[in-house]
């Protein structure tokens, strides 16, 4: 019988080297995060496989091997990925802005606002708003869209009292102490709880108001699966989503309705962004 106390003199010298260099598997993800800010990426790039088994539903670790891809284009595709696959992570308005930074940067404007657009409506309560909103407002302006700049500064200003925007030029001038941009450095880890992006079932006491809340047509189908289709895409982004059977007709027509909308411009921007997006055309229904 092997005692516990006698176990170490049944090692051997090569499984104790091999013991004290095995990667920390066990860490969790803020180990590997520790490593990236050190500098050590040949470290955290051979622990990504077992990541990936590890974590097999997190974003997390596509963030984690974006920050130690040296390959922009291959960086920002580990971003998008994040993005789009995993809303609610706590690092998918980070991933945002990082592909707006980086689009910026070469000159594709259009399309880092199409990136850096949904920081704010998907993410408002995120600490990267005002540098996103920022960034997404230059884009717009060097890309020619003044007029669209300045749409969205209405709209921004109401919403974010807490920034300084010129609306003359459209542009945001100044908002809290927040990440700096184009700087092309990792930043610290910021221990962030996940992010909530419900840009219209968000409720606090803040935000309670009076009165009906305004809604979207988003759609009408004679077969009840499109509308079905048509719901699981609203509601994967994030939006509170019914669908309202109508009889008038010789066959019943199902409606997809957006709810929740505290504003005729929330109301507004949310359908010029499936729009622009996800070419769903819609309107604004009558309040009740």
């Amino acid at each position: 019988m092997i005692l516990w106390t006698n176990w170490s003199n049944y090692l051997s010298p090569v499984f104790l080297t091999l013991l004290i260099s095995t990667p920390a598997w066990g860490q969790d993800l803020d180990y590997y995060f520790n490593l990236v800010y050190q500098g050590k990426v040949e470290e955290v790039a051979e622990a990504l496989p077992q990541l990936y088994r590890q974590y097999p539903n997190d974003g997390t670790v596509l963030y984690l091997e974006g920050l130690i891809t040296q390959d922009g284009d291959a960086a920002v595709e580990l971003y998008k990925r994040l993005a789009n696959l995993y809303p609610s992570s706590p690092y998918a308005d980070d991933a945002l802005l990082k592909i707006g930074e980086y689009l910026y940067a070469r000159g594709l404007y259009v399309q880092a606002a199409q990136f850096l657009k949904r920081i704010p409506v998907h993410y408002p309560r995120s600490d990267l708003i005002y540098p996103g909103i920022r960034l997404f407002l230059n884009s717009l302006l060097v890309s020619g869209n003044r007029d669209t700049a300045h749409f969205y500064v209405q709209v921004f200003s109401r919403r974010y009292p807490e920034i300084e925007f010129d609306l003359e030029a459209g542009r945001a001038s100044s908002g809290p102490e927040s990440t700096p941009l184009m700087t092309g450095e990792v930043s610290a880890p910021r221990n962030k709880a996940p992010v909530e992006p419900t840009p219209t079932s968000r409720k606090s006491p803040e935000s309670a108001v009076t009165g009906s809340l305004l809604r979207l047509q988003a759609g009408a189908f004679s077969v009840r699966e499109n509308a079905e289709r048509r719901k699981g895409l609203l509601e994967s982004l994030n939006y509170r989503v019914e669908i309202v059977t109508s009889l008038s007709g010789e066959r019943p027509l199902y409606v997809v309705i957006v709810e929740g909308f505290r504003s005729r411009e929330d109301a507004e921007l949310a359908g010029r962004l499936l729009k622009e997006n996800y070419e769903i055309d819609s309107f604004i229904l009558p309040e009740e």
